[in-house]
């Protein structure tokens, strides 16, 4: 637009009218065009919640997609606070009386431009109205999958909990038992081996070395039942210190749990365990068909000298995430000491094993799809910084 002419000095107040509300014009189309995007970013919002069940990791990223956008929203509702506060401010300067200056004035539309600026804004708050409202449905969604993951687990807890009491229980009566049986079996091997020492009928009082030994025996009352007592106590004593030493070797054990909730290829998990001597297998399928599949081995291949650790895989066939890995190593069961296994060397040794298989599926951890739009832009931002850097 070119004014021009003596007179154009005159004008610069409609142009300067022109010119504010142009520039919110164009700020209004800006802003519409972020609320399209906003919508969008919650529309994938909730298909990441819908999905929520076929990824252990889904929830942290709702929770962050959520507070990212009520950020947004709220920012959204402050522009137009001041946008609203601005049309009322800016003042339409009157019609100029000569002919040049109405002409201008009706070419330029600036008496109708305020009032459909004003319209756009209410257009503006209905859809931020919406916005936030559909804000509270997915924080609703998200309080339900909350809860219900949380539910799940406290009834697996409550599981574990009655299972550890019952074996809790098994182990005590398993333990009177075992005493019981500790000394029963030591009178046996004490009475035994006595009567090996003595013979069939006492046939070792026949020779010379035990007949001047073992014939004060008959003539002392109980001498023998007294003799028998002490081989029985003697005997029961080495069978509780061994048993006791046992016990003592059994608790030098390194428990390591990992969670990965990772993608993987369930056909490489699979080749990894057929190499495997599986002592243990259990699979869990819901009424949904979600499968989870556990599975524990001993693993040799780690070095027969220092001990054998015990590996339980934790992994969802249906949806292909390897949920937990645990790891139960005896480091008293090392030859050498300096040998021994470690927590760290442990858990190294297993993520090398897994990368060595190549079971990650790195391509079905990429979210990048689903990101939000600011996310999206960092990123390219940040590849457009590395390129510069590179060049």
């Amino acid at each position: 637009l070119l004014v021009a002419g003596p007179n154009s000095r005159h004008h610069e107040p409609l142009l300067c009218a022109y010119l504010q509300f142009i520039t919110i014009d164009i700020f209004m189309q800006n802003y519409f065009a972020r609320l399209w995007i906003l919508s969008d970013d919650m529309q994938k919002t909730n298909l990441i919640i819908e999905g929520s069940n076929k990824d252990p990791t889904a929830l942290d990223r709702i929770r962050y997609r959520i507070c990212k956008i009520a950020e947004d929203i709220i920012k959204l509702e402050e522009m137009l606070g001041y946008l609203l506060e601005a049309l009322d401010v800016i003042e339409i300067p009157p019609e100029p009386p000569e002919q040049a200056g109405r002409s201008l004035y009706e070419r330029l539309e600036i008496s109708g431009m305020r009032s459909q600026l004003l319209r756009r804004t209410t257009d503006l708050k209905k859809n931020v109205g919406g916005a936030s409202r559909y804000l509270e449905v997915l924080r609703e969604m998200t309080g339900i999958v909350a809860e219900d993951r949380a539910y799940n687990l406290q009834r697996q807890l409550e599981t574990h909990a009655k299972k550890n009491l019952e074996l809790q229980e098994n182990s005590k009566q398993t333990r009177i038992q075992l005493t019981l049986m500790l000394f029963v079996f030591s009178a046996l091997m004490a009475w035994g081996f006595l009567d090996r020492l003595t013979g069939n009928s006492w046939t070792v009082m026949n020779t010379e070395w035990a007949n001047s030994l073992l014939n004060i025996i008959p003539t002392v009352p109980f001498a023998w039942f007294g003799v028998s007592l002490v081989v029985w106590v003697l005997i029961a004593f080495i069978l509780y210190q061994y048993s006791q030493y046992l016990q003592r070797k059994s608790t030098g054990v390194t428990t390591v749990k990992i969670r990965f909730d990772k993608k993987v290829f369930v056909d490489k998990v699979y080749e990894l365990i057929s190499t495997k001597a599986r002592t243990y297998e259990d699979r869990s399928i819901s009424t949904l068909g979600y499968e989870v599949a556990t599975f524990t081995y001993p693993e040799y291949d780690w070095g027969p000298n220092n001990g054998v650790p015990q590996i339980v895989l934790e992994f969802d066939v249906t949806n292909s995430y390897l949920l937990t890995a645990q790891i139960t190593y005896n480091r008293r069961e090392a030859n050498n000491k300096i040998l021994a296994f470690n927590s760290r060397d442990l858990q190294q040794r297993l993520i090398d094993e897994f990368n060595d298989m190549k079971i990650w599926d790195a391509a079905g951890e990429d979210h990048s799809a689903m990101a939000l739009a600011i996310d999206r832009r960092r990123a390219l931002e940040d590849e457009e910084e590395a390129e510069e850097a590179e060049e």
